[in-house]
């Protein structure tokens, strides 16, 4: 029979952290050579939901270590579960994500948003054509008696 070997523990490694979100959304839109003054508001709105999603992240970290800290203290309990609340970053990412998402493609941001952006390609495509001709009276419908 073999010797029986001892297993040394595995340590968990902490999951690597993303890229700071307002680091990539700052530099995306720093790439966007295509945006006007007229986009500055949109641009604003990104990097600021950035910026709460980042805090977000950073409010739950932050609630753990004090959670730890308070273990035992009812009443700091009842003060950290109140807190807790607002710390959901789950809830703040599944809000503000694909609003974020959506600002960005405003601002073409998205593979689609470019595409559409294209001098070739002109946004709506056969549809708008269909609309600006019907606008310009070129098939007008037979007069009716």
């Amino acid at each position: 029979m073999a010797p029986r070997r001892k297993l040394a523990a595995v340590k968990a490694q902490p999951p690597e952290r993303a890229k700071d979100l307002r680091v990539a959304v700052g530099e995306a839109v720093a790439a966007m050579d295509w945006l006007t003054e007229s986009d500055e508001g949109l641009r604003a709105l990104a990097l600021r939901q950035a910026e709460e999603i980042e805090k977000a992240v950073y409010r739950a970290e932050e609630f753990e270590a004090v959670r730890a800290d308070a273990a035992g203290d009812q009443s700091m309990y009842r003060r950290l579960q109140k807190l807790e609340a607002m710390c959901d970053v789950t809830k703040t990412v599944g809000w503000l994500g694909p609003q974020l998402q959506g600002v960005l493609r405003d601002l073409g941001g998205t593979p689609t948003a470019r595409a559409a952006l294209k001098p070739d390609k002109p946004i709506g495509g056969r549809l708008a054509q269909l609309r600006a001709s019907v606008g310009a009276g070129e098939h007008d419908p037979p007069a009716v008696d």
